[in-house]
């Protein structure tokens, strides 16, 4: 992931918020009010406690750090949660997201591999707000931005965590379309042998989730 790099100072007054909302979680109906309105030294500086949407309500932490994904910016809190951007109290709208063609060859195959390892690992991808939700609704959503060519955008970051069979199915079905597009074309090899290797990475990535299905679902119970 790509880091937002930001300072901040030594503040006795926001030292002693961190360490009131490291004790005693804060569970809210509503936002807390912004003193940093969108557009106005955004993202929030790191060690800052911010307000954000989780589940049905608000909450409030601290930010450890702001990364950029494939597609849009995670808010990595304090105790390891990772919440996408347009889930922070103050986030401008709408939020900026980058364009597939930003990313390297590079570092999609290395988000790919740590999925992977994630998924190989019997991590449980339904563990809202842990790394490898986080991580595949970015590769979701970045893969079918990719091959959809469309300003559409998918609402990764809203989505139930038990969707992501079907969403998995979604994007395949996507890929799998442009790539008959190009293999009719009879044009643009190097695209269609990006979608073919992207479409083999989901299937791979499909197979060894339902394999560790049966045993992430007995730990998530214990």
């Amino acid at each position: 992931m790509q880091r937002d790099r930001k300072s901040s100072g030594a503040n006795p007054v926001r030292n002693k918020a961190t360490e009131q909302i490291r004790s005693h979680p804060v569970r809210m109906m509503t936002p807390m009010t912004q003193q940093k309105r969108a557009g106005e030294n955004w993202p929030p500086d790191e060690g800052q406690v911010i307000s954000f949407k989780s589940g049905d309500g608000w909450e409030t932490s601290v930010l450890k750090e702001v990364r950029w994904g494939l597609v849009w910016r995670d808010f990595i809190l304090d105790d390891g949660r990772v919440i996408p951007e347009i889930k922070i109290s103050g986030c401008p709208q709408p939020p900026a997201w980058r364009d597939p063609s930003e990313v390297t060859k590079v570092e999609r195959e290395v988000w790919e591999e740590r999925l992977a390892s994630m998924a190989q690992a019997g991590l449980d991808p339904r563990e809202r707000e842990q790394s490898f939700w986080a991580e595949l609704n970015q590769y979701l959503a970045y893969t079918y931005l990719r091959f959809k060519k469309t300003a559409h955008r998918p609402s990764d970051a809203e989505r139930r965590p038990d969707e992501f069979p079907e969403r998995i199915k979604e994007v395949k079905s996507i890929v799998t379309g442009r790539l008959s597009e190009l293999l009719e074309m009879k044009s643009g090899v190097q695209e269609r042998e990006s979608a073919a290797y992207s479409l083999g990475r989901l299937k791979d990535l499909e197979t060894t989730l339902q394999t560790g299905a049966p045993q992430a679902q007995r730990r998530s119970t214990r």
